[in-house]
């Protein structure tokens, strides 16, 4: 056995073989582990709402209960409820996208300003019922001892229905997010005040006058 050893690693074949069988395994390891240290350093919160436009995100984030404010602490991340937990590749592919679309998105907010308030519309492109049910996986028999949770959700786990879980809780996993939106992006303009200022009324197209201004509009409720 040393014999066969000692001719395979003075032969320049044995010891390319060698190093494959060494490094091949370590490379994997090393990028395996690597890749998961990114994955975990760029899904909680103080990565996710580094930037300004975040600020009420983060600040509703950390007074829900989804945010740590329950008796247990416990936290759900930012891709916890944001990314599609259904498989690996989903989950990977949705991370990437959604990295470079809100880097994008930051990037230009300075000419085309995010309608946040419309956004909260949207949701259900942002929150995903696969993420929800990775902790409420027991929900469906957790509601059978009570008659309104379980009449709340009999449609939904009979898929008699498309709505999702953000269909319903609309602010889930941020107390009160509507409110600080409007605090925080309260001198940028929403989608409403775009339909008022590119549809005059009756009186301005009759006499040209300007609408007056509205306190409602440069709140943006």
């Amino acid at each position: 056995m040393f014999r066969f050893l000692s001719r395979l690693l003075s032969s320049r074949l044995g010891l390319s073989l060698l190093l494959l069988i060494v490094l091949v395994p370590a490379v994997m390891a090393m990028s395996w582990v690597g890749t998961e240290t990114v994955i975990q350093q760029t899904s909680d919160a103080p990565f996710c709402t580094s930037c300004h436009s975040m600020t009420p995100f983060a600040e509703t984030h950390a007074k829900d209960v989804h945010g740590g404010n329950n008796a247990g602490g416990v936290v759900a991340q930012c891709t916890d409820c944001h990314l599609p937990h259904d498989s690996p590749r989903n989950y990977l592919v949705a991370k990437v996208q959604t990295g470079l679309h809100d880097a994008m998105t930051q990037g230009i907010s300075w000419l085309d300003p995010v309608d946040w308030i419309g956004n909260l519309e949207d949701r259900g492109d942002f929150v995903y019922d696969s993420g929800c049910l990775r902790c409420h996986g027991a929900l469906k028999q957790a509601t059978q001892g009570d008659e309104a949770a379980l009449a709340a959700h009999k449609a939904y786990f009979a898929e008699e229905q498309p709505d999702q879980c953000v269909s319903c809780h609309t602010q889930v996993g941020h107390q009160d997010l509507r409110a600080a939106i409007e605090e925080h992006f309260r001198h940028l303009p929403t989608s409403d005040d775009s339909d008022d200022n590119a549809k005059p009324t009756t009186d301005e197209a009759a006499d040209g006058a300007p609408k007056p201004f509205s306190a409602a509009s440069a709140t943006g409720t």
